[in-house]
């Protein structure tokens, strides 16, 4: 089996539609696909129907935003209850405060003679809130960047054109969340936080604290060090550990759809709460 526990979709900052996201996970022998779009469950009807047709077991999840400390973390959610009112709340509190940005991203593009709105709401259609790579993807259509790398250099930034601090919610709020749902809460790509092995462990305590009893360690990016370090910190908080590609696009070839080791012998995984 093949358990591929963190990809996106057009839904939210990926190129492909559910449907299409499986056929590819068909094509990369996943067994398992998890669907954890940005702070929004609204692909997986989608997914589920398309996943049926081809053998696949999905797995409903979601990936939200929210802070530690003042830094911004990810947290996946998984075998989650779409219908779960702590779930919705969440999902809606978090949409709102995307909406606000976007809104506010808008008006500062334009006060510096930057028209993208229309360019930003087109890829979105129906789906759901702008982000940042819907902005940055605008501004490489209409010629003020080059591609999406030159877009976030130049906009988008800290200092920048087109930044807007967000305030997330605490990472306490989306564990009780995601618990509610009857889910289980995964720190998602540790190692993209540069964060001391002494801070990580910092983390971890607070996430358990918090009901988050997951972590991924085997992903796109990870090294053979790196997971080694992360199976020991999973033994260590009794955390389960996952496995996910952080897929979003074929144009992005450090992240393929189950491209990643397996998981560690030594590592209860995740999926053995399902």
């Amino acid at each position: 089996m093949k358990y591929d526990l963190h990809t996106h979709t057009n839904f939210s900052d990926g190129d492909n539609s559910p449907s299409d996201l499986v056929e590819k996970a068909k094509l990369a022998n996943i067994t398992h696909l998890a669907l954890t779009d940005h702070d929004t469950i609204d692909g997986l009807s989608e997914a589920s129907q398309a996943a049926a047709r081809r053998n696949i077991t999905l797995i409903p999840g979601i990936e939200f935003s929210c802070t530690w400390r003042d830094q911004l973390i990810h947290i996946v959610g998984l075998n989650i209850d779409p219908t779960a009112r702590a779930l919705k709340q969440a999902i809606d509190e978090n949409k709102e405060r995307r909406k606000l940005r976007a809104e506010a991203m808008f008006e500062d593009f334009e006060q510096n003679g930057i028209e993208i709105r229309t360019q930003v709401e087109d890829q979105i259609g129906l789906r759901g809130v702008p982000t940042r790579p819907h902005f940055a993807q605008a501004l490489v259509d209409e010629g003020f960047a080059k591609d999406k790398k030159q877009a976030f250099k130049r906009y988008l930034t800290k200092g920048k054109v087109g930044y807007v601090p967000m305030k997330w919610p605490d990472l306490e709020t989306i564990g009780n969340a995601i618990v509610k749902s009857g889910g289980i809460g995964v720190l998602a790509h540790p190692m993209r936080y540069k964060f001391t092995r002494t801070k990580l462990c910092h983390l971890l305590k607070d996430q358990v604290a918090a009901g988050i009893t997951g972590l991924e360690i085997c992903t796109a990016s990870t090294d053979t060090q790196q997971i080694r370090m992360l199976s020991d910190l999973a033994r260590r908080f009794n955390l389960r550990g996952s496995t996910g590609s952080d897929y979003h696009s074929d144009t992005q070839p450090w992240a393929k759809l189950g491209r990643f080791s397996d998981l560690p012998e030594d590592v209860i995984p995740v999926w053995n709460t399902f």
